[in-house]
């Protein structure tokens, strides 16, 4: 399709997109999807230049605006998240939205494509969308197989003797032309045996991330509190709690209810902290952390660097699932960053990497027992988005490892859980 970037067509490896037409190597964008020729006699001399079609609207706030004339599938499919996460054999609904871009009437049926051993309920859906624009919406139950996988689900329409299998993702920002993104109607599909504790997390947002989401697609209840609600009696009710990235730079609203986060672990409560810039924060230095932690610039910024294990027999990387190495493979842009240089004794480091040539950092996962629960500060990179969705890329990432929760009491730890 003519709208297409010709760099996004083929699946690529890694930092290495893949063009069979090696003519277009180099040109910034697609040629227009049609063009017209202008031919004008000028003295008695001819002149000719191409014009591409776009199409023009007036807006009633913005005015006149316009955008490419685009050649797109008669058809798009969608689904609403990038990952879906199996930890046992219970079936999943998954949804997918059908959306029309065709003025005519489009019948057909639509199913998803699964690896082998996995099944949906029913088996297609038959649709009829009368109009452009119009979209309707499917829910599969979709039943896993046995076996640990890391795979692909397509959806796939057939419509009039064909079949069509892009998604449709759209760019707009004022400051931009509109970009249209074709990419495969494809979600990831991941099945581990995957053991959890805790049912219910509470999570306090920093600069903003997709935490939330990926916890609730391990099987989390994630409550994703208000300032006003990180009170004393609502923190009983929460197995854990997480700090978003940069919370203590970007919520001056913490230095207020930190009191009430500390007593929560005193009394028996996990809370995690993620990373945070060393500068500008909005509460002080020694009052976010019950012992002694001092931020720095530190970071290891190669993906593939290697992680020891300090304390291979820590409970955080034995309960509830076994945590190694391994865990740490397939990740994504740096491993971590602005890790603690100093920690008081109470703190355990349990991993270490470094970049080459430079000495090992230590502070990337620091655990400390306060009271009768626990309190981590990671600087670990959990929060790095699975999918990035920009004009030049749409890629999914392999597995890297993110959060296993187990709420902090007696003979209950804190480890972590994988995601894509």
């Amino acid at each position: 399709y003519k709208r297409q970037p010709y760099w996004l067509k083929e699946k690529h490896s890694q930092g290495l997109f893949t063009v069979n037409d090696k003519n277009l190597i180099g040109k910034p964008e697609n040629d227009p999807a049609i063009s017209i020729t202008m031919k004008f006699s000028v003295q008695g001399e001819p002149v000719s230049f191409n014009v591409p079609l776009i199409y023009k609207w007036t807006d009633p706030v913005k005015g006149e605006l316009k955008r490419p004339f685009e050649v797109v599938p008669p058809l798009f499919i969608n689904f609403p998240q990038p990952v879906y996460v199996f930890a046992d054999q219970t079936p999943k609904k998954i949804s997918v939205l059908l959306k029309s871009a065709s003025a005519a009437t489009r019948k057909g049926n639509l199913k998803l494509d699964l690896p082998a051993g996995w099944r949906t309920d029913p088996a297609f859906f038959g649709f009829e969308l009368k109009q452009q624009g119009e979209e309707q919406t499917f829910t599969f139950n979709v039943f896993p197989g046995q076996q640990e996988l890391d795979g692909d689900m397509n959806a796939i329409v057939e419509s009039e003797g064909k079949k069509f299998s892009n998604s449709l993702l759209t760019i707009q920002y004022d400051h931009i032309p509109i970009q249209t993104l074709l990419p495969a109607a494809q979600a990831k599909l991941v099945r581990m045996n995957l053991k959890k504790e805790g049912a219910v997390i509470g999570y306090i947002r920093g600069a903003g991330d997709d935490i939330p989401g990926s916890l609730r697609n391990l099987g989390y209840e994630v409550w994703e509190m208000k300032n006003e609600e990180v009170t004393a009696t609502n923190l009983k009710k929460v197995d854990a709690v997480v700090l978003g990235v940069r919370a203590l730079n970007t919520n001056e609203r913490l230095r207020f209810f930190m009191p009430d986060l500390l007593n929560y672990v005193k009394e028996g409560g996990t809370m995690i902290v993620q990373y945070n810039t060393n500068n500008d924060l909005e509460i002080d230095k020694d009052k976010f952390s019950p012992y002694p932690l001092t931020l720095s610039r530190e970071r290891v910024t190669e993906e593939n660097s290697e992680v020891r294990i300090l304390k291979p027999e820590h409970p955080v990387l034995n309960f509830p699932n076994k945590i190694s190495s391994k865990d740490f493979e397939g990740w994504v842009q740096e491993r971590g960053l602005y890790f603690p240089s100093a920690w008081g004794d109470q703190f355990d480091a349990v991993l270490s990497m470094n970049d080459k040539g430079e000495p090992a950092r230590n502070g990337s996962l620091l655990v400390a027992k306060y009271g009768e629960g626990h309190y981590v500060y990671t600087g670990l990179s959990f929060f790095r988005v699975t999918e990035h969705e920009i004009y030049f890329l749409r890629n999914v990432f392999g597995i890297v490892v993110f959060y296993q929760l187990a709420y902090f009491k007696p003979g209950k730890y804190f480890s972590y859980l994988h995601k894509i």
